[in-house]
């Protein structure tokens, strides 16, 4: 980079928990400066501007873009408005890191990486359970082979329901946000499965309903079945179950079955618990690794040092990434429609692309 200090913008934060979030942490950052907001919204990238201590509001993206003199923007707009966003910034020369998901359609998640592709700039995903310390120990003990071959998996990526404050309006509108919570919290945990395991997923089998909340038509409990082309299988729950009075407002969870042993992964438990009868026939040994730090602290100082080598680095999260996850949402609100399993493309409709 030709400048010490990095400039980053805050391209959209209509998705306010995880701009005021993701602001606050680049703040603090060493050798980084915040040049300003922006979202369709004024009301909102005013209120979001206030909350990180009085940040410029710009009146368009373009000014953002021109005016900031920016290394890289950090896209936390409604989910409809990312393919737009990250377009712009990667024409402006900018690494980009993204909120999930993607975007709402396989074809805007193509468009942002080609965009990105075209200009040579990084395009990071927000996958942040990525930066769980017992996620990457995880996927080192399935590396290693701990538990032999890995023959089914049982995660969940459970939040509240979509209420304020904890939820912004357009959450619930799948117009803008692609869905309800299968699309909301399910990509966590495909991209926790396909990181951990290193396998991709097939096909997909799904039930949804609307259970906790008022509007009859957007799902909110949801049960998936993902079947790996390792011939793993995964079930998965990504539904808006966790009670608005719980002092957790998630429930993320990973329990990893081999033919030799299992892995357990538990937020709430902050560890990670490695079984396994490997190493000697008939023993089993536990480790306990610390749930961590910050998340989102991990996540954006991984970001900003991509961004200073000018390379991809694990365990970002890609673009392709984004894209993968977000075929298996799309895949699995199909196959509850059909009341069938449904194939999965391995790079959605990048595969097609001329």
């Amino acid at each position: 980079m030709s400048r010490d200090a990095l400039r980053i913008g805050l391209l959209g934060v209509a998705h306010t928990a995880h701009a005021v979030s993701y602001g606050r942490r680049l703040l603090k950052a060493e050798g980084v400066t915040v040049t300003g907001v922006y979202d369709e919204d004024p009301v909102v990238a005013a209120v979001v501007a206030d909350k990180l201590g009085g940040l410029p509001v710009f009146a368009s993206q373009e000014d953002l873009l021109s005016q900031g003199r920016l290394d890289a923007a950090v896209v936390c707009g409604a989910t409809d408005r990312h393919v737009s966003a990250v377009e712009a910034a990667a024409g402006a020369g900018l690494h980009v890191l993204c909120e999930k998901p993607i975007a709402t359609t396989l074809s805007d998640a193509d468009r942002m990486i080609r965009a990105c592709e075209d200009a040579g700039v990084q395009l990071h995903m927000a996958f942040v359970c990525r930066f769980y310390p017992m996620v990457q120990a995880a996927r080192q003990a399935v590396r290693d082979g701990s538990i032999g071959r890995v023959v089914g998996l049982v995660g969940g990526n459970r939040g509240r329901p979509p209420l304020p404050p904890h939820y912004p309006g357009w959450i619930t509108d799948p117009a803008r946000s692609g869905g309800g919570a299968l699309i909301d919290h399910s990509v966590h945990v495909t991209d926790a499965i396909r990181h951990v395991t290193g396998a991709e997923v097939a096909r997909v089998s799904a039930e949804v309903a609307s259970l906790f909340q008022a509007d009859p038509t957007l799902d909110d409990a949801v049960a998936m079945l993902l079947t790996l082309d390792d011939g793993s299988v995964a079930s998965v729950d990504p539904s808006w179950s966790v009670a608005a009075s719980s002092p957790y407002h998630y429930d993320f969870y990973l329990r990893i079955l081999g033919v030799d042993g299992s892995i357990e992964i538990d937020d709430r438990r902050q560890a990670l618990v490695v079984s396994s009868d490997r190493a000697t026939p008939g023993s089993r040994t536990t480790v306990l690794e610390p749930f961590g730090g910050d998340l989102d602290e991990r996540m954006l100082g991984h970001f900003l040092t991509c961004v200073r080598q000018g390379t991809f680095l694990e365990p970002a999260a890609s673009g392709t990434d984004g894209l993968r996850a977000l075929a298996v949402a799309l895949a699995a609100y199909e196959a509850a429609d059909r009341g069938t399993a449904v194939p999965v493309s391995g790079d959605g409709e990048r595969a097609a692309a001329p």
